[in-house]
């Protein structure tokens, strides 16, 4: 091989090297992650929690609905795969199995959670919304704190009770939405305290419809003054009738019509409505007295769903 055939090589391999090394310089390092570790109780085995506080994302008791979050949950995981729930009804702890899912997820006691904060003093719980087979996390709201048993008698010194109070926020949200339905009934929300009915004449009886907390309804019973609703029936009416319709109620106790519930061929609808009025305004303010709802002892416009039966 001449000099110059081997001077043409070494400069080759020379050039090889340098478009080498700028390769590896300008394809940046590429860490691999590690799976994240599967959720484990085991470091807060036996240990009992009691909710303190129930918060929507906004850090409110409440929502635009009149829904207040309470605490009231308590929870001793027994192993990674069983707890035990506080039943309200039961006034017992009742052990459930515990289904572990990717990503900090669990089942338990027919509810889905996402675990934000685990140690032996505390746990942060997002609830998890579950239509069908899906969980929605853009509409999963609602955080629970809970704080270990010992923890609070022994640390801080309180109790769950004092903890899980409303707070100022809550006073002041609860003061804007009160004004602001008060001059629209459409922004009108549900009395934490509900409106209550009472007879003045025999004529007249009412049955709150009563919502029970139990395993059909996962022991929820907001829709008490959610939803709340009354079955008032008339004697000596000036016929039989039988209407079921929402009426909204001011700070002051005034009905007013709201919307039918039952259908109305549109023919009908404009008679039925004013019928409908007339039994509001010629039996029910005559024959009944009204507490407005409120909410942290603040008056305000709610809703009320009448089943209003007259016979003659």
């Amino acid at each position: 091989m001449s000099y110059n055939l081997r001077k043409l090589n070494i400069y080759v391999f020379a050039l090889l090297i340098l478009l080498t090394a700028a390769c590896h310089r300008s394809v940046p390092h590429t860490a691999v992650s590690e799976p994240p570790a599967p959720l484990s109780f085991k470091s807060i085995a036996n240990i009992n929690f009691t909710e303190v506080r129930r918060r929507m994302a906004n850090g409110l008791s409440f929502d635009k609905n009149g829904f207040e979050a309470e605490p009231g949950y308590k929870i001793t995981f027994l192993k990674n795969d069983s707890a035990s729930v506080w039943s309200p009804d039961k006034k017992a702890f009742i052990n459930f199995l515990v289904f572990l899912e990717p990503d900090s997820i669990f089942n338990v006691a027919r509810s889905y959670f996402k675990m934000k904060h685990m140690s032996k003093d505390s746990l942060v719980l997002q609830v998890l919304e579950v239509q069908g087979d899906t969980l929605h996390m853009k509409h999963s709201l609602v955080y629970m704190t809970f704080y270990s048993d010992n923890y609070l008698k022994n640390v801080l010194h309180t109790d769950a009770q004092t903890l899980g109070k409303p707070d100022k926020r809550d006073t002041l949200f609860i003061e804007h939405k009160t004004a602001v339905a008060e001059k629209n009934p459409d922004s009108a929300f549900a009395g934490r305290q509900p409106v209550f009915l009472k007879s003045l004449s025999p004529l007249l009886t009412i049955d709150r419809v009563n919502v029970k907390p139990d395993i059909s309804n996962n022991y929820d019973a907001s829709d008490y003054y959610m939803d709340p609703e009354f079955n008032i029936t008339i004697n000596k009416a000036y016929e039989d009738f039988a209407y079921s319709f929402w009426v909204c109620v001011d700070a002051k106790g005034q009905i007013t019509f709201y919307r039918s519930i039952d259908y109305i061929m549109p023919e009908f609808k404009e008679s039925t409505i004013n019928t409908i009025k007339a039994i509001i305004n010629g039996y029910l303010k005559a024959y009944m007295s009204v507490t407005p709802g409120s909410t942290l002892g603040i008056k305000h416009t709610s809703w009320v769903m009448l089943n209003v039966v007259g016979r003659k």
